[in-house]
């Protein structure tokens, strides 16, 4: 079973949909089938539950008949794609350092799956498996994201470096000349392993023309990255990280944040429920933060705070916040006790959604 929290990096999924759109078939219905929708996918930094991913390639396969598809789908994606690692790659010193930094930041891309690097005297493995989610090594991912890594890594190196060869662990097709084309390298299947070897010296192949301010730049870019993935693991984390930015836009329904994580509601308060809570629990508490934040302001009228927090109408406000903490929105007000009161009441009245704001960014950090 896979963790909740496993996800991969739409870009590959819009590389697949790019690669049916050129064999003449419809995304649309790849999309519907697997319950997605083309704002996701084309959102490069929106994340899809990976077995929603898995849908997509399951109905892709159904309407191509295209069993190499996942090759031909790396082919059509630009280079630049996958963004942070694509550039970050290509500032590189060798070889062997971009294929590092590829590795080291996979989980931007599918947190699902491991990457290793195994170096030798002579040789170097880099190995993708997934011990605890055997399901995911299917034959279509496997083979594209070894053809991934290989042939972005070519480009962003500038060098067409050979590989010794590429090992695969399911059943050998009936017909792998694509195979030979893309990998130009002995193949081996049903090999118990899906790795890439080449030799030390490709490995230690410099890269003409590198980068390293830029490299170091984009090398701590991906790092911070990797530590908010990290925090977004807790699906918990992630919807009150999701509802802070849904009370921005003043619409904080289980329906509007199920879609930003791209998942129905059931399955949103089904995952909830496996982490001990439910969807309306931590909207209250995010909403009860934030009016604190909102009423220990002297320039927010009380209309307005229930207005930044989503609710239709004051008095919907007024009885959720005496429940939260036994009294009335302003008898809160008057009992609180704002220490920086006299900058606040000389300052200029800020515009309402710079209000917003400020207090969404401070209740949710």
């Amino acid at each position: 079973m896979l963790p909740p929290s496993a996800s991969v990096l739409s870009v590959s999924s819009r590389a697949l949909l790019n690669a049916c759109a050129r064999l003449g078939l419809d995304p649309q219905q790849i999309l519907r089938a697997a319950r997605a929708d083309a704002a996701t996918i084309n959102d490069p930094d929106a994340r899809i539950p990976i077995e929603q991913m898995a849908a997509l390639w399951r109905k892709a396969h159904e309407l191509s008949n295209d069993p190499d598809l996942a090759l031909h789908a790396i082919e059509v994606l630009p280079f630049g794609a996958y963004r942070v690692i694509d550039f970050l790659t290509s500032c590189a010193p060798t070889v062997g350092a971009a294929l590092a930094k590829g590795v080291e930041y996979f989980p931007l891309i599918n947190n699902a799956v491991q990457l290793r690097c195994d170096v030798g005297d002579r040789q170097v493995a880099v190995t993708l498996e997934a011990p605890a989610h055997p399901a995911v090594m299917t034959r279509s991912y496997t083979e594209y994201v070894l053809a991934a890594i290989f042939l972005r890594t070519r480009i962003a190196t500038n060098q067409a470096y050979p590989l010794v060869r590429v090992e695969f662990s399911h059943e050998r097709p009936a017909n792998i000349a694509e195979h030979e084309r893309i990998f130009e390298c002995p193949l081996a299947f049903d090999a118990g392993t899906c790795r890439m070897i080449l030799t030390r010296h490709v490995w230690n192949t410099p890269r003409t023309g590198d980068n390293p301010v830029l490299f170091d730049v984009l090398n701590a870019h991906a790092r911070m990255l990797m530590d908010r993935l990290s925090r977004r693991d807790d699906i918990v984390g992630r919807v009150r990280e999701t509802i802070a930015g849904e009370l921005r836009a003043g619409n904080p329904s289980l329906a509007s944040v199920a879609k930003r994580l791209a998942m129905s509601p059931r399955t949103l308060q089904r995952r909830l429920k496996d982490h001990g809570t439910i969807f309306n629990d931590l909207l209250d508490a995010m909403r009860y933060r934030a009016a604190r934040t909102y009423l220990t302001r002297g320039d927010i009228a009380g209309t307005e705070v229930a207005y930044l927090l989503g609710f239709a109408e004051q008095s919907s406000f007024n009885r959720a916040f005496k429940r939260w903490t036994g009294l009335t929105p302003s008898e809160y007000r008057r009992r609180a006790v704002v220490k920086d009161a006299p900058a606040q009441f000389v300052a200029e009245r800020q515009p309402l959604v710079a209000v917003r704001q400020a207090a969404i960014t401070a209740f949710a950090s």
